[in-house]
């Protein structure tokens, strides 16, 4: 039995459509998702994306913000946008008897904003001051500097989301406009609707409402040159050595630590389940996995200690986070080195992979509990390249998983010798940290 059990349904202009029914529910969730995320910002004005998901909703189609906010209060429709590395998610649930209006005002926020010049500059300040904030901030900081230290200038996972002072400050509302025509437009994009529909009369609705967009190059981006080209950017070179990287912050009683590999994994490589497997053993399972286990649990140095694969539409790292007592920060770096090279050497036990296997193959259909989650799961599965179908397809490839290709991961793609280590927080000396 299928657990996606949703159709496909590829419109003219580029936009696919997830569509899944649930008449087990009487609400709706939409999830669509434009290939305009932080990835995407024009060259020298990190963070576009982010400062037009905050203001899409001020005002489109010539119809104010206040009114749109009034339509979906008295409708009792949800309503978020956010940017995020690779994509800018327009999100929406509502009752499903509200789905053809909920329909027809995603399809204007998506393609018809307006950014009122007051709104960009009020939401532009707002961005400023959360920046300043941002720099107080440890984990905040320790994200930013590794994305610095693994990705080389210019690259498009190098940059903060949310911009830096200069960049944000320099944003207009014709640059924001510029940045929609240009990014925001229905090829590439994906549309996930989970819940309460009959299917036939809402790829009706979506066919009427959303064909239209971009003809003539009306309303975003004309089509570009198709799949092979909306999945590729750049990929990092590969790190030659490992370094290390402090930013003392005052006044903090946390160090956070963030340990990146060089950037390798691919989303759609072959070998992207054994690397999740991997992970789960390493430092994604119940407390944190084996560093969670030495570092937190056994040594108590750590708050949190734990590891995650970042990667989208270009490759990306295996990540080490931990946030330490600075009198910890020493013992916790050595301890966790030591774990990494323990288990490149030795790789998973048989146990650990019989474990990580089952609670990955149990995360998925728990994603499939709500109708937001399978309208985001689907839609991100086939938005990265994945197919729609993944979720069916992932349980199969997990089991086929065993423990030499799990080890081959570990040996492949943890690189200690060519690796960035970052420091924030108290003042800690770099020979403490080597």
């Amino acid at each position: 039995m299928s657990l996606v059990a949703a159709r496909r349904h590829a419109l003219a202009n580029g936009l696919v459509a997830i569509v899944r029914p649930n008449r087990s529910t009487r609400s709706v969730a939409l999830r669509l998702m434009l290939r305009a995320g932080s990835a995407f910002d024009p060259q020298g004005a990190a963070g576009t994306a982010h400062l037009a998901a905050r203001i899409l909703d001020r005002g489109a189609g010539g119809i104010p913000g206040s009114r749109l906010a009034e339509e979906f209060d008295a409708l009792g429709i949800s309503w978020d946008a956010r940017s995020r590395l690779d994509s800018l998610d327009l999100t929406i649930r509502c009752l499903s008897r509200h789905l053809p209006f909920a329909l027809e005002r995603l399809h204007l926020l998506a393609s018809a904003p307006d950014f009122p010049a007051a709104e960009v500059d009020g939401e532009r300040a707002r961005i400023v001051t959360e920046i300043g904030e941002r720099d107080q901030d440890t984990a905040a900081q320790a994200d930013d500097l590794l994305s610095a230290g693994l990705f080389p200038a210019g690259h498009p996972y190098r940059e903060p989301l949310p911009g830096t002072r200069a960049s944000v400050e320099s944003l207009t509302r014709d640059r924001l406009a510029l940045f929609h025509k240009e990014r925001c437009g229905p090829d590439g994009a994906v549309l996930g609707l989970a819940g309460d529909f009959d299917e036939k009369d809402a790829v009706q609705r979506i066919r009427r409402i959303f064909e239209p967009w971009g003809a003539s190059g009306r309303g975003g981006a004309k089509p570009a040159a198709g799949a092979a080209d909306r999945l590729r950017l750049p990929r990092a070179p590969a790190l030659e050595r490992a370094s290390i990287v402090r930013k003392p912050i005052e006044g903090k009683t946390q160090a956070d630590v963030a340990w990146g590999f060089t950037p390798e994994v691919e989303r759609l490589g072959t070998e992207l389940q054994a690397v999740m497997v991997m992970n789960t053993v390493l430092g994604d399972f119940g407390m944190g996995g084996r560093i969670g286990r030495s570092v937190r649990e056994e040594a108590g140095l750590a708050y949190h200690a734990s590891s995650y694969v970042w990667c989208g539409l270009t490759a990306g790292p295996i990540v080490v986070r931990a946030g330490v007592a600075p009198e910890g920060v020493k013992k916790a770096i050595a301890l966790t080195r030591k774990t990494v090279r323990e288990y490149i050497r030795r790789g998973p036990l048989p146990r650990e992979m019989e474990d990580a296997k089952q609670a990955l193959s149990a995360a998925i259909p728990r994603r499939f509990e709500t109708n937001l989650g399978a309208a985001a799961l689907l839609a991100d599965s086939e938005f990265q390249g994945l197919g729609f179908d993944f979720a069916d397809r992932a349980a199969a490839l997990i089991a086929r998983v065993d423990r030499p290709a799990a080890h081959a991961a570990a040996r492949r793609y943890l690189t200690p010798d060519r690796s960035v280590l970052v420091v924030t927080g108290p003042d800690i000396p770099e020979k403490d940290l080597r």
